[in-house]
């Protein structure tokens, strides 16, 4: 029986957590040929039914992500028979010298120095350079990350493939129950870091605000986020109660929001993927608008409004177009991500892994 270790201490984050949480839940029932060995915080693993199955193990572990004292510990955590590890984030451990499939979700760090500091900057430029030449693969969640991925690092394409995220099938499951806020809204879901952009929608908002009946409903914390942006608090806080923070909402809340929102907003500068708006479509929200961004083009085509990204007007006078127009496409409608279709995928990448000599 071959050995599987994965990283498994972001499976909470949003993003890479989800990935980490939907590949886990199919591949280990499906893989009872495989021993997995799970590294990561032992209250958060024991709450996922996957965890408790004959073929998994779990290894304490909760080191923080990006530090020196991860670089130290990680390793130690790998068990020694391991034939593989997953690393589902580029901060793979660097003197580790077993065989690694590693996961690029996206090149932030690189491709928007105006938002970092250089120390992080020369952290992720490392750390990104290492990845790609110990990975014995790479599996990237667009092909926009694939290019990104090509251009900073100058890794051989062929070491790469593209795998898609996906959105669950409870998505599509929402029940019917009245709208968790009591006026028509438009909403955003995300933190509020700066490539997210959330400043060009407030800014946006505040254009046409008497114009339109709607609040701006934000789902998500106002602070605590690594590199947050304070001007998203100074801006929300000029319009009263028309903005509105919801702080942290369960799986289930999500879904009512994504429901029955009027008009779900996707402003992002930079993304690798970008969930939400699949989710949102997923869960009944009929009018979606995206940032014109390389990635949102590749995943959505023609299938949702367009907004020139740093451009307030626009975004302002797509806004009240979308809010005032029959709904623009059919909630609940097959999405070109499917996470069974991942894990097939990402389960013969394993297998090609395993038998390289």
């Amino acid at each position: 029986m071959s050995n599987i270790t994965i990283d498994a201490r972001m499976i909470r984050a949003s993003g890479i957590g989800t990935v980490i949480e939907n590949v886990l839940k199919r591949l280990i029932p499906m893989r009872e040929d495989l021993q997995f060995h799970l590294i990561g915080n032992v209250e958060e693993l024991d709450s996922f039914p996957f965890c408790h199955k004959k073929n998994v193990d779990i290894i304490p572990s909760v080191v923080p992500i990006y530090t020196i004292k991860e670089q130290v510990v990680m390793p130690g955590a790998i068990p020694s028979d391991t034939d593989l590890l997953w690393v589902p984030h580029y901060n793979i451990p660097l003197i580790y010298r077993g065989k690694m499939i590693v996961t690029i979700h996206d090149l932030a760090h690189l491709a928007l120095p105006q938002f970092g500091r250089l120390d992080k900057r020369i952290y992720a430029q490392i750390m990104f350079h290492e990845a790609v030449k110990k990975a014995a693969h790479i599996v990237c969640v667009s092909h926009f990350t694939e290019r990104e991925l090509i251009k900073y690092t100058g890794v051989n394409q062929k070491k790469i493939t593209v795998i898609y995220p996906g959105v669950d099938e409870d998505w599509y499951q929402v029940s019917v129950e009245p709208s968790p806020y009591q006026k028509p809204y438009i909403l955003y879901v995300g933190n509020v870091k700066p490539h997210k952009n959330l400043k060009t929608l407030i800014q946006a908002f505040k254009m046409i605000k008497e114009r339109i009946p709607h609040d701006l409903v934000i789902v998500g914390k106002k602070d605590g986020f690594i590199t947050g942006d304070r001007n998203v608090c100074q801006l929300s806080g000029v319009l009263g109660d028309r903005v509105h923070f919801t702080g942290y909402v369960t799986r289930s809340e999500l879904k009512q929001y994504y429901h029955h929102a009027d008009l779900f907003v996707f402003p992002s500068l930079y993304e690798g993927f970008g969930l939400p708006p699949l989710e949102a479509r997923a869960a009944g929200c009929k009018r979606i608008i995206c940032s014109d961004i390389p990635v949102t083009r590749e995943i959505w085509g023609n299938g949702v409004l367009y907004f020139q990204p740093e451009d307030v007007p626009d975004l302002a006078r797509k806004i009240v177009e979308a809010v005032n127009s029959p709904t623009k496409g059919k909630a609940g409608m097959p999405l070109p991500c499917n996470w069974d279709e991942h894990v097939r995928q990402f389960d013969r990448i394993l297998d090609s892994c395993l038998v390289q000599v």
